[in-house]
């Protein structure tokens, strides 16, 4: 199983797109943290669904997000999950897979905004200042613990087939020695 990390907009979904082609399942942290907001009412946006997050983890634990994607998983595929975000997460995959790959993806922020901006979803944030509270607060819930403990990190600070390049390279690689 490998997991990935990174701050919003640093380029997970690009390098999921790739380890898709190659055949691995994903699955987006992010989707479940969704999913419970709106069956608990919460309004699509950024800054609600990430007190609702910050509550959750209050309330069940801090890996409590890593709970619930196992959940949904099933034994013996080839998983690729995007969002990890604190240590506790890592921790329990860990506890679920001794063979866990981490990999974190870094991009300078004013790139991640240009980038978050350009996709457009309707949860993100819009401005500077919203992300650079998002950030404030993905640190705080320990992300930047997370990034550091990567067995790999890609730094995504070129074109998009360069980036995907890389991705490819270091997925071929994992694959290659597991």
């Amino acid at each position: 199983m490998i997991v990935v990390t990174g701050m919003p907009g640093s380029g997970k979904d690009e390098f999921i797109k790739v380890a898709k082609s190659l055949g691995w399942i994903d699955i987006h942290m992010g989707d479940e943290v969704r999913k419970y907001a709106k069956l608990n009412n919460i309004p699509s946006i950024d800054s609600e669904i990430g007190k609702f997050a910050s509550k959750e983890r209050q309330t069940y634990g801090k890996e409590i997000w890593a709970k619930r994607v196992w959940d949904d998983m099933r034994p013996g595929k080839n998983y690729i999950i995007d969002g990890l975000r604190n240590l506790e997460e890592f921790e329990y995959f860990k506890s679920k897979d001794t063979d866990l790959i981490l990999i974190a993806i870094y991009t300078e922020r004013e790139e991640r905004l240009k980038r978050i901006l350009r996709r457009n979803r309707p949860d993100d944030v819009h401005t500077h200042d919203e992300l650079v509270s998002r950030d404030d607060r993905e640190l705080s819930w320990g992300i930047g613990n997370a990034i550091s403990l990567a067995n790999y990190m890609i730094v995504n600070d070129s074109s998009l087939e360069e980036f995907k390049k890389r991705s490819r390279e270091l997925l071929l690689k994992i694959n290659k020695s597991n």
